[in-house]
């Protein structure tokens, strides 16, 4: 894969200190410079079925289509990445769907999904629900991401602030998932990316119990260190009560290899 630049990437998943069992689930496919994460929903034991299921099934697509490129010294373009990615989570959706209506013990369930994937300069990030992506650039950490929930679409309308929204009841009441419609709307946006950027992914269960300005100063302590930096957010949500199931993903681009595609799922 000399095309692709890889990522050097930490990944960690906690079930938190109140939920059982954890519903989130990550895949990163280091030398195709992919990662997803998934974090699911409804059903007894179903959210984690939703989201191992979503992030494996984008992963093989997305995998499959990069080795099957006739140039690989060129890589893909980005408009054709975006199909594809559009088209792994619109097969991700139908799969979930379809498990759902055909298994009484999956009935209702579903998932958020954050995908990210990198070409050369560019930065592909894919969303459905409430996952989120941030970028830390020159000590500062912005959100990529705008979640598809009930606050937020009552943040930008004006009705609460970002500050008392932290507090709100509905604060996890989503207006998108994978896998509880027919029809699944992604969004997804292309962002430049600087050699020194680090990204970070990341479930609710993160940023329910963190702040914005937290979050950025834990990173800024860790950022040369990524699998301690991973290991302190989490580590921190877990200290503010770790209400949810909470998972990271921390990656940055390095150099280029020639390697076969590698595949990492992340749970504990």
């Amino acid at each position: 894969m000399s095309y692709q630049r890889v990522l050097q990437f930490a990944a960690l998943s906690d079930t938190g200190l109140v939920r059982s069992h954890n519903e989130d689930a990550i895949i990163v496919c280091a030398d195709y410079g992919c990662a997803i994460l998934a974090d699911g929903m409804g059903g007894y034991n179903a959210g984690e079925v939703a989201s191992a299921m979503t992030a494996q099934i984008i992963a093989e697509y997305l995998c499959s289509k990069m080795d099957a490129i006739w140039f690989p010294s060129m890589g893909p373009r980005p408009l054709a990445m975006t199909h594809w990615i559009n088209e792994a989570i619109e097969l991700a959706n139908r799969s979930v769907l379809h498990t759902a209506q055909t298994n009484p013990e999956c009935a209702g369930m579903g998932t958020t999904v954050v995908v990210a994937c990198c070409l050369q300069d560019k930065l592909l990030l894919a969303h459905v629900g409430d996952s989120r992506a941030y970028r830390f650039r020159d000590g500062i950490l912005t959100r990529l991401t705008q979640d598809h929930s009930v606050l937020q679409e009552q943040i930008n309308a004006g009705l609460i602030s970002e500050e008392d929204a932290r507090f709100s009841s509905i604060k996890n009441l989503i207006t998108r998932a994978v896998g509880t419609l027919d029809e699944v709307h992604t969004e997804l946006h292309t962002h430049h990316t600087d050699e020194e950027d680090l990204y970070l992914m990341c479930s609710d269960g993160l940023t329910d119990m963190l702040e914005h300005d937290e979050i950025q100063s834990l990173i800024r302590m860790y950022e040369t260190d990524l699998d301690r930096c991973a290991e302190a957010l989490i580590e921190r949500a877990k200290d503010r009560g770790g209400l949810d199931n909470i998972s990271v993903v921390l990656f940055r681009l390095v150099g280029e290899k020639n390697k076969s595609w590698l595949q990492r799922t992340f749970t504990r």
